[in-house]
């Protein structure tokens, strides 16, 4: 059993923790590129353009950065820079804070992350970077290489170099490959072996991590969502080629991960829920569909049957493998007592699971997410000084002190529901005058920031139903009432009438279909509205190949511009598949539409059955 040890700094200094191997079985060039971005969230600026007879051209920019080799490459523009927030949430809220003010917070955050983490890995490949591990004995973990990844791709736009740091990661985790693994599954060479000595030697014994390897992929299909896939390295090949080798290696045929010496033993915080769904997107895989619906079935299990009147769930579960899982009962994972206890790797699940909610607006993981923040605000009387770093099961805190790897995802994981705002809040302010560069602490506090910020997007994960699931923008069950209809030929018998088309838009065959090319329609249904009363958007959607996905929302905005509401849901899937948004008309509107938007990729969207109508 290969095991990492690492101490985590910040204000959790001294904290000895043992995390399991995986062996189971430039900010003006931001705002110039802006005008080649076309998402849903940029749809009105576009059709401000077109009805102002202005040119609504985009125009792209190319950018050299260094690749792995060395050797200078030319891209594409930024596709989602820093800060822009192209891609709406589904649901959630947000801290009480300008944009203005988190994005200048949580750049000048991962600069000095940056400064402080990220080393040349050249004793690794030349052009090699590393997220340098708290204990120096060592260079890096695959969790780190994972964290510094996402970091990279997402600050991209921001940082001027993040492309060269990112392909200097996946140099050395492509370099360093889990070839104990591959001994036994030739896949092991698309999966990173889990630690490196201080000199870019073995110091894993050759075993990959899952986290570490499931936060690798997704970065990699993020990458070739914001540079393309046509540089030095393949990004989306790349992808493809961790997700195979995580579902050969890692995972069970029922969606079960498995990323721990014995199979029938799992982590919780493996479930990455958000990531599963963005990898069956890519890969048109059902596998990781039901991945989705096996994480919450264990989750929810956790939560229910050993943390009733809690919500709290263990860092380790066991007995994966029959109908009555249960808590580690210890030494099975990171080799200490407290695996059955939310401890150092459960505290990231509040995280996780809300940055799944806040896309695919699954109802289940606000749910989830929801009972770890009640007890979290209650028990500590919405003080974060009184958060501990460690939990028994029936609330029991085991250990005082405060750490931003558990008050980064609780301020996360308090974006699910509006009856948190002043406890999120709370939480994002602690965590701003918290600020950290420590390992694993500091990865985790800016993540999660980022996704409390509305910064966090996923590339092609879809809300469309899985076994189960809830895909509305809230929690909040909805009856349809007999209301008309107020979308105008919303099953397109009439062409395009009533619709506004932005460009590469047709109907085929009595349904809307949106080229390979960017581009979408418009339905003004503002003036329809009655402030205060619910509505249901539903459609139905779908796409021809595997890809990004087509955008099917609503958005309201003020005599400002400023948007009131602005909720979408992507739909992925190759078959067609069910839209629900809920929403309340706010009071002052003066614009709005219920949208179709697809970017540009190689499939093309198919849209049919838009409906809004009133609901009790």
């Amino acid at each position: 059993m290969k095991r990492r040890i690492f101490l985590l700094s910040g204000s959790a200094s001294a904290v000895l923790a043992v995390t399991g191997c995986g062996g189971g079985g430039g900010g003006s060039e931001a705002q110039s590129n802006l005008s080649a971005l076309t998402d849903p969230a940029d749809v009105s600026v576009l059709k401000q353009k077109q009805t102002s007879g202005t040119s609504s051209t985009t125009t792209t920019t190319t950018t050299t950065t260094t690749s792995n080799s060395g050797t200078s490459t030319p891209t594409a523009a930024i596709a989602y820079p820093f800060g822009a927030r192209l891609v709406p949430y589904a649901a959630g809220i947000r801290p009480t804070q300008s944009n203005s003010t988190m994005d200048a917070l949580l750049t000048a955050q991962y600069d000095a992350w940056k400064a402080a983490r990220v080393v040349s890995a050249g004793s690794v490949v030349t052009g090699g970077y590393a997220v340098q591990f708290s204990n120096t004995t060592y260079l890096t973990v695959s969790e780190g290489m994972g964290y510094g990844m996402l970091l990279a791709v997402l600050f991209a736009g921001h940082d001027p170099q993040a492309r060269t740091l990112f392909d200097g990661m996946l140099a050395v985790v492509r370099a360093r490959y889990a070839y104990a693994v591959a001994q036994y599954d030739p896949n092991g060479k698309y999966l990173m072996d889990w630690q490196l000595y201080a000199n870019g030697t073995s110091a894993g014994g050759g075993w990959n991590a899952m986290d570490g390897d499931l936060d690798i992929a997704m970065a990699l299909l993020m990458a070739d969502k914001q540079w393309g896939s046509a540089g030095t390295w393949n990004y989306l090949q790349e992808a493809r080629n961790t997700i195979g080798a995580l579902k050969s290696f890692n995972m069970k045929s029922d969606g079960t991960t498995k990323g721990l010496r014995s199979a029938d033993n799992n982590r919780t915080s493996d479930y990455m829920v958000g990531h599963f769904r963005a990898f069956q997107a890519a890969t048109g895989d059902s596998l990781w569909g039901l991945a989705v619906d096996r994480a919450y079935w264990l989750a929810d299990r956790m939560q229910t049957v050993y943390s009733s009147g809690v919500g709290l769930m263990p860092d380790f579960v066991m007995a994966t493998n029959t109908t009555t899982p249960y808590p580690s009962t210890g030494y099975i994972g990171d080799g200490n007592a407290n695996e059955g206890y939310f401890w150092w790797n459960a505290c990231r699940n509040p995280w996780r699971f809300a940055s799944d909610y806040m896309v695919s607006g699954d109802a289940r993981f606000a749910s989830v997410t929801g009972k770890m923040i009640d007890f979290f605000k209650s028990s500590s009387g919405g003080d974060p000084t009184a958060i501990g770093t460690g939990y028994a099961l029936n609330g029991t805190k085991l250990t005082g002190g405060n750490s931003p790897a558990y008050h980064g995802p609780i301020c996360a994981g308090a974006c699910v529901d509006a009856r948190f705002q002043g406890f999120l809040d709370t939480m994002w302010n602690w965590n701003a005058r918290n600020l950290t560069t420590g390992y694993y602490d500091g990865e985790l506090q800016l993540l999660s920031m980022v996704v409390a910020s509305g910064n966090w997007w996923t590339p092609g994960a879809s809300a469309t139903s899985t076994t189960g699931s809830t895909n509305t923008s809230t929690s909040t069950s909805t009856t349809t009432t007999a209301s008309t209809n107020l979308v105008a030929n919303g099953d397109f018998s009439g062409g395009l009438t009533g619709w506004s088309n932005w460009g590469n838009s047709q109907v085929v065959g009595g349904a809307l279909q949106v080229g390979t090319a960017a581009g979408g329609v418009g339905n003004d249904i503002y003036t329809k509205l009655t402030p205060g009363t619910k509505y249901l958007l539903t459609a139905t959607a779908n796409i021809t190949t595997a890809a990004e996905g087509v955008y099917v929302g609503v958005k309201l905005l003020d005599s400002s511009g400023a948007a009131l509401v602005n909720q979408a849901q992507l739909v992925a899937s190759l078959t067609p598949a069910g839209v629900s948004i809920s929403f309340t008309a706010p009071q002052g509107m003066a614009s709005g539409y219920v949208f179709v938007w697809k970017n540009t990729n190689g499939a093309i969207g198919v849209v049919d059955d838009v409906s809004v109508v009133a609901v009790a």
